[in-house]
């Protein structure tokens, strides 16, 4: 996939780990959670981000 950075990083409680990776080339957003890879071009994941940030909310809203 070209050039492509780590832009986020974490360790899950289950010791999953996670990743974000960034190609400023192709403008594509890659997610890594343990054997699982994700890519999104940039502007699909910050619409992805936003539905999870809201979803997120109402969660905690209901516990």
């Amino acid at each position: 996939m070209g050039k492509q950075f780590v832009v986020g990083q974490a360790v899950l409680p289950s010791q999953t780990e996670c990743k974000v990776f960034y190609n400023k080339v192709m403008n594509v957003v890659e997610i890594e959670i343990g054997g699982t890879s994700l890519k999104f071009q940039a502007n699909s994941f910050f619409i992805m981000h936003e539905m999870l940030r809201k979803a997120a909310a109402r969660i905690v809203m209901q516990s």
